[in-house]
């Protein structure tokens, strides 16, 4: 081979390199930009969780309250900066999704499972009231809790749990059996899910509640109130958040609950807690009011704190 013929050889390989090269980036092209596309799809079709799905805009705060700042006291500057800002941005929306009460499209729920996992505080509704919930185990999104209702950060709140292993985790457990007296794990096995508030005392762990948020010190309980819901929406929710909810429930205009009286609207639940960092309402329609029955189990025998929609004649 001459020494010429050896250059045009490599001349025409270098072409056919390029040649290659230049069909794989335009494919690369336009696999991306396709990519791109579905990407961008899938948010859309995210964002509008069919026709019972709808963004509400809500009064923009000016910052979160100075209750939550304190309760960042230990955060570095710049960490408490982007948590303001990331607050400004999330509470500016309030996503509404509308599902069937028996919990059949629940798979609309998806953006709340998510925002819970985010540290959202959401309405969602229960086998009584709807409840104002928020992750327990995130004290940010506790602290906004309390501030979205003005409450006494002393106030001790009841978490909503998925099922009896959450019972056994946050709390010591039902009282131990006593002579002439029922088995009362086993009692409560039938009666739950179930509209019952079960006062149990708390286990270690049990995050504290929140902060005294004047001396940035943990409020530590002895016991709590723990809800297992009988209501698939509520279930359906705390499955797919994967989480122990902290709640307090979302009262009538007039604070009363008189025969026949249903849960507030989305419209009145949005106007009473616009601004305030809710970032999401779950609704399954209109229904009555009720209130859950509230036992005490602290002691070694239960006692009856208030009879509501739930049978207390297990406790007399």
């Amino acid at each position: 081979c001459t020494r010429g013929g050896l250059r045009v050889c490599i001349a025409w390989l270098v072409l056919h390199i390029k040649a290659v090269w230049l069909a794989i980036s335009e494919k690369f092209a336009i696999y991306t930009a396709w990519c791109s596309c579905a990407v961008m799809q899938s948010l859309q079709m995210r964002c509008s969780i069919g026709i019972g799905s709808s963004r509400h805009p809500i009064a923009r705060p000016c910052s979160r309250t100075s209750t939550v700042r304190v309760c960042a006291f230990q955060r570095n500057a710049r960490r408490a900066k982007y948590d303001a800002e990331k607050s400004k941005e999330r509470t500016s929306n309030c996503l509404v999704i509308t599902v069937a009460a028996d919990g059949s499209d629940a798979w609309r729920l998806e953006p709340v499972f998510e925002l819970l996992r985010d540290g959202a505080v959401g309405i969602i509704p229960t086998d009584t009231l709807p409840a104002l919930v928020a992750p327990l185990e995130d004290r940010d999104a506790v602290a906004r809790l309390y501030g979205a209702k003005q409450l006494d950060p002393k106030k001790p709140l009841s978490i909503l749990v998925r099922n009896f292993q959450d019972v056994a985790h946050y709390t010591g457990g039902f009282p131990a059996p006593q002579p002439g007296q029922p088995n009362w794990f086993n009692v409560m096995k039938k009666l739950l899910p179930g509209p019952y508030t079960v006062i149990l005392p708390a286990s270690k762990n049990l995050p504290s509640q929140c902060v005294d948020f004047m001396k940035g010190k943990n409020i530590h309980r002895k016991s709590v109130g723990v809800r297992l819901p009988d209501n698939p929406v509520t279930q359906a929710v705390l499955e797919g958040a994967g989480m122990a909810l902290l709640c307090t429930s979302v009262h009538t205009e007039d604070g009363e609950l008189s025969p026949g009286t249903e849960v507030p609207d989305v419209g009145s639940m949005l106007e009473q807690y616009a601004g305030k960092s809710v970032e999401f309402v779950v609704d399954i329609g209109p229904h009555v009011a009720t209130q859950s029955s509230i036992i005490d189990m602290t002691g070694d025998e239960p006692e009856v704190i208030r009879e509501g929609l739930g049978d207390v004649s297990p406790f007399l």
